[in-house]
């Protein structure tokens, strides 16, 4: 228990460091820092790179080689961002100022969801620009519950927690024991938040991602069949130094059929193809290092 606990202040004091020199270092010089960060990543870690430019190459969203390893080694940098921006917009950006730091690009009937009291609402993200910011601008108008995995380090999550609070935004742990974690906010009348375009470890069912078989979060479909709240797709892309776009999709509409099985294929397809459609937008900003078509690549095929 005791090295347990060593390891973890050993663990914990360079991150406090790391906040440290990010809150010292003016924004402009703080983002460059991350971007140092994010080409050393680039070049120590060799599997993470070959995995990007390959899922990069293979998702047709480059025209060269060429271009295929400049869209991975900018995803590195980007990735690497995100955190600067985070800390930093937890003080800069308010209700007050965001006008100044933000374009909101939001259809009005999407608009008129968000705004209307006691309208549940499925939020489905990915990790494509800053999908930190995306819940801390959405939740200025409407209340936000977000699914978010619990730091295995005690002495890191205290801290990130005190250091960045969101007075409007709940965080459900991932994985909850809570059958209705989920249900219960939209039964409320609340907006919930899910980044779906990870690998799905459970519960998720195979539909195509940039053309090839991906396991798939089908979270979203099942809770819009069991509830009804409308599902609508949104991220926020980074356009300049503490600038962004925060980019929504229109309600995503589908009519069940009754055949449960084909709904939650259809819906999760839905979803699917609407992250291509925004990752294709800025494609340096997509975490293309995650192995998102693993076990199924060995079986060759698309879907």
């Amino acid at each position: 228990m005791a090295t347990s606990k060593v390891a973890a202040l050993l663990q914990y004091m360079p991150l406090r460091l790391a906040v440290a020199l990010a809150d010292a270092l003016p924004t402009g010089a703080a983002l460059a820092a991350a971007r140092g960060v994010g080409l050393a990543a680039w070049a120590l870690l060799p599997g993470r790179r070959r995995t990007a430019i390959d899922n990069v190459t293979r998702a047709g969203v480059a025209s060269s080689p060429d271009e295929a390893r400049r869209i991975a080694r900018e995803s590195f940098e980007s990735f690497a961002m995100l955190s600067v921006e985070s800390l930093k917009a937890s003080k800069l950006l308010t209700p007050e100022t965001q006008n100044a730091h933000v374009r909101f690009e939001v259809p009005p009937e999407t608009m008129a969801l968000f705004e209307k009291p006691g309208q549940p609402v499925i939020l489905a993200s990915a990790h494509l620009g800053n999908w930190e910011l995306s819940g801390h601008l959405i939740s200025f108008v409407k209340p936000l519950v977000a699914v978010a995995r619990t730091l295995d380090n005690p002495y890191a999550q205290r801290f990130l927690v005190r250091r960045n609070p969101r007075r409007r935004i709940t965080i459900v742990p991932k994985h909850t024991r809570d059958r209705l974690a989920l249900v219960r906010p939209l039964r409320e009348g609340k907006l919930l938040g899910l980044i779906c375009d990870q690998h799905a470890t459970s519960g998720g069912v195979v539909v195509p991602f940039f053309g090839r078989p991906a396991k798939t979060v089908a979270s979203p479909a099942r809770l819009h069949l069991a509830t009804g709240a409308p599902i609508v797709f949104g991220v926020c892309y980074r356009t300049g130094p503490m600038q962004f776009l925060m980019a929504a999709s229109e309600p995503l509409r589908y009519e069940p059929t009754g055949d449960r099985e084909a709904d939650v294929l259809a819906i999760t397809r839905m979803v699917a193809e609407t992250t291509e459609r925004f990752v294709r937008r800025f494609p340096e900003q997509y975490l293309w290092s995650h192995r998102r078509w693993r076990a199924l690549d060995r079986k060759g095929g698309k879907v």
